[in-house]
């Protein structure tokens, strides 16, 4: 048990800048927002025909995504580590690979809960600011973008475990998220022929609906559906995620030992 709780607190001493690193971003990003609130209501953008309040919900977003990313990444750990030999004492540790590969497991699933945790308060603050209801659909949105990171910073890990460079994993992750951006935009040529379709029919008709905002929605309307749908399981994905990355990890503590 000791051997576990002195790895759990090196991994937390290692990732002690990235984890400042990512409240600095929230920080950063917070008091950003807050002032585009404060100048929409009293400063010299309250009579901006063009942007309102509104705008800054984009803020509190990108505050839960960059912060969550940053709280979970592993990098400088691996870094570290590999400056330092740390592969070959490990070998030495009184600790078998499942628990090398929980403790790293739980630590990154720790790390991005309190990135989740802290992003989703500092945005219901930014939510209010904006007067908006912080809802359902809000906590929805953070809590997509937190399995996103959960997933990408799990794959980063299993990466750096399995090349044990930084540089070679860094080339394969990024090859990874090049591809899936490819497989997103391949989906939003296949949906702009039907909203060119849509777009046409609506020019054609008589109604005082706002084409831009219409557009807008039924575009995004069918990532919105299983967002809805699937937001009541969303413990049962990071549960998934946990697990998978559990294992991908220990087969490769296993792979090192022999």
């Amino acid at each position: 048990m000791n051997g576990v709780k002195g790895l759990i607190l090196k991994e937390i001493y290692l990732r002690r800048k990235t984890m400042l690193s990512g409240l600095s971003i929230f920080v950063l990003l917070f008091i950003l927002a807050v002032s585009f609130c404060l100048s929409f209501d009293y400063g010299n953008m309250k009579n901006n025909e063009n942007l309102n309040a509104d705008s800054t919900i984009i803020l509190a977003y990108a505050m839960a995504g960059v912060g969550i990313m940053l709280f979970s990444q592993n990098g400088e750990t691996f870094v570290k580590d590999r400056k330092c030999k740390w592969n070959v004492f490990e070998y030495t540790l009184p600790l078998s690979p499942q628990k090398l590969a929980a403790v790293k497991m739980c630590l990154l699933l720790g790390s991005n809960l309190l990135g989740t945790a802290v992003s989703t308060a500092l945005a219901a603050v930014i939510f209010n600011l904006a007067h908006h209801r912080f809802t359902l659909t809000a906590m929805a949105n953070i809590t997509v973008i937190a399995l996103a990171a959960f997933a990408l910073m799990t794959f980063m890990d299993f990466l750096l475990l399995k090349f044990q460079d930084p540089q070679k994993a860094a080339l394969c992750f990024a090859g990874v998220v090049i591809a899936l951006y490819i497989l997103f935009m391949v989906w939003v040529w296949q949906r702009q022929a039907e909203l060119e379709a849509f777009i046409d029919a609506v020019e054609a008709s008589d109604t005082s609906e706002s084409l831009d905002m219409v557009t807008i929605e039924e575009f995004i309307a069918p990532a919105l559906e299983w967002r809805d749908r699937l937001f009541p399981f969303s413990i049962l994905f990071f549960a998934a995620i946990a697990v998978i990355g559990y294992f991908l990890f220990l087969g490769q503590y296993k792979r090192r030992e022999k």
